[in-house]
């Protein structure tokens, strides 16, 4: 392929080491080739996020600036001879034919006459060049936003109200369903579930690779999903109650059974008796996660000592009534904190699916909430599978939806996920109205749009994890102008990565063509 020769190596450099750990992610996401800290003779194009590297790097490599901190891009612009003024705006970009990310930031906006815009949202200059320089500044702090939206996020601060409750000598279950369900009705928050909601990190991505392909032309990237396929889909559930184990989930799984859909079911150990044969069940038709111990809502103020002796006595009484191994976990009310991460490491599970992409009014919080991304991520070593797409009890509880609204809801948000790549992460609770008789067509019309599109890949989120992994292992190749994909030792399923050029980037987003 001709453009092959076109490339240029992508060079990370980064001031401090958590600037470049998040500079290092945004490639890794995309899977580019990349160095760190490598700068030679060949002509590279240099990311950074030190001012000194770029405005002292030779003139034969090209180079992006993302300044961390108004700080930081006031010396830059000075610098460069120019002026910046900060706003908060709307940033959108496509990514593709009437797909569109975006998200709300800090926009640093460079001015003078040296300054060349390259890159635009709308009217907004994102990316601009010094003239008669190889210096290009972004206008985004690519580190302080992932920071802030990621990170930060990830951290889930307990409301007063939600903490005075947790330490009453009973589980907030024993209050009644009814009461629990008032205080947390609160419709106005649907029209909160957007783009710059569920995905601003989807933005951030792509602000990095548009400024990489506009800048070095042509660029190699390992493909999200397998082989002939544009998104993937989880439909997992949350047994709440004996009810839900004996009935709802028999009639969930009546549904998936009749589209061949194997789900995940995340099981609470110690709330209800549980019954070794409906758990055997549930993992012959899919998969069995651990879903606590009492279900108490009381995770968020344990420490991490305390939550790895908890989350494997879970884990391991889950394993000897299902006679599966356990993978992963999903916590109650969907908390989520570093120190869970941490302890999830260290009881032995290889996946996370407890932080919403958006969510409307967050139980532990009583607010709008989520880490802002579509795709999974790892943090502290285990993989966080977001759940992207709002849950049963959000629309139809919080929001006070009827199910036939809440699936086209569902329907609607999934199109844009599916548009960007993404993994939607579906989460119905076999307790709830889904499960109910009079539902079944809904709940089937939901899972039926997937099922019948060939460009949605299906899985567990066990076998997205082990999908994620190998594809985060493995790394383009480049041998005699020859593009291919490398892995660390044999690994099944290889054969199903995709290896694609991103050839360029424009008003339609990024054009993208499949290397067979």
């Amino acid at each position: 392929m001709a453009l092959l020769s076109k490339l240029h190596p992508v060079v990370l450099k980064a001031g401090t080491s958590k600037a470049s750990n998040i500079l290092e992610g945004y490639a890794a996401f995309w899977k580019i080739p990349y160095q760190l800290n490598i700068l030679n003779a060949e002509e590279s194009i240099i990311f950074t996020s030190d001012r000194a590297t770029a405005f002292q790097s030779p003139s034969n490599h090209s180079v992006i600036l993302t300044p961390v901190g108004r700080e930081e891009a006031e010396k830059a612009a000075s610098d460069a001879g120019a002026g910046v003024s900060s706003e908060k705006r709307l940033v959108r970009l496509p990514v593709r034919r009437g797909i569109t990310v975006s998200m709300k930031a800090n926009v640093y906006e460079y001015s003078g006459s040296r300054i060349e815009p390259v890159l635009l949202s709308k009217r907004i200059p994102i990316l601009s060049r010094v003239h008669g320089t190889n210096v290009h500044l972004l206008g985004i702090d690519l580190v302080g936003e992932y920071t802030r939206l990621v990170h930060d996020g990830f951290e889930q601060v307990p409301s007063r109200r939600f903490s005075l409750v947790s330490k009453l000598p009973f589980s907030y279950q024993s209050i009644p369903a009814f009461i629990r369900n008032r205080s947390f009705r609160s419709e106005k928050g649907l029209s909160e579930l957007t783009e710059e909601n569920l995905g601003p990190v989807e933005c951030l991505r792509a602000v990095f690779l548009a400024s990489v392909v506009k800048i070095a032309g042509p660029v190699p990237r390992i493909g999200f999903w397998r082989r002939g396929k544009g998104y993937a889909l989880s439909v997992t559930h949350d047994v709440e109650t004996s009810t839900g184990l004996e009935k709802g989930a028999e009639r969930l799984m009546e549904v998936e059974g009749r589209l061949k859909i194997r789900s995940t079911w995340n099981i609470p150990s110690d709330r209800y008796p549980l019954n070794a044969a409906s758990l055997t069940n549930l993992a012959k038709n899919g998969e069995v996660g651990a879903h606590d111990t009492k279900h108490d809502g009381r995770l968020v103020f344990l420490s991490v000592r305390e939550l790895t002796l908890r989350l494997a006595s879970c884990r391991a009484e889950i394993e000897s009534r299902a006679d599966q191994k356990i993978q992963g976990f999903r916590a109650p009310l969907l908390q989520h904190s570093l120190g869970l991460a941490e302890a999830l490491s260290h009881s032995g599970y290889e996946y996370d699916s407890s932080c919403p992409s958006w969510e409307i009014l967050s139980p532990t919080s009583l607010r709008p909430h989520g880490v802002g991304t579509v795709f999974p991520f790892y943090m502290h070593k285990i993989l966080e599978i977001p759940v992207s797409l709002p849950q049963d009890h959000q629309l139809i509880r919080v929001a006070g939806q009827k199910p036939s609204a809440a699936v086209d809801l569902l329907l609607q948000l999934s199109t844009w996920i599916r548009g960007v790549g993404g993994a939607c992460v579906l989460l119905v609770h076999p307790d709830y109205e889904f499960a109910e008789p009079g539902n079944k067509r809904e709940y089937e019309r939901l899972l039926e749009r997937f099922r019948s599109d060939p460009d949605c890949d299906i899985m567990t989120l066990g076998e997205m994890t082990e999908w994620w992994n190998m594809r985060s292992q493995a790394r383009i190749q480049i041998d005699d102008g020859n593009l291919s994909i490398a892995c660390q030792g044999p690994m099944q399923g290889a054969g199903d990565l995709q290896a694609q050029l991103v050839t360029g980037y424009g008003d339609d987003g990024f054009r993208v063509v499949n290397v067979s």
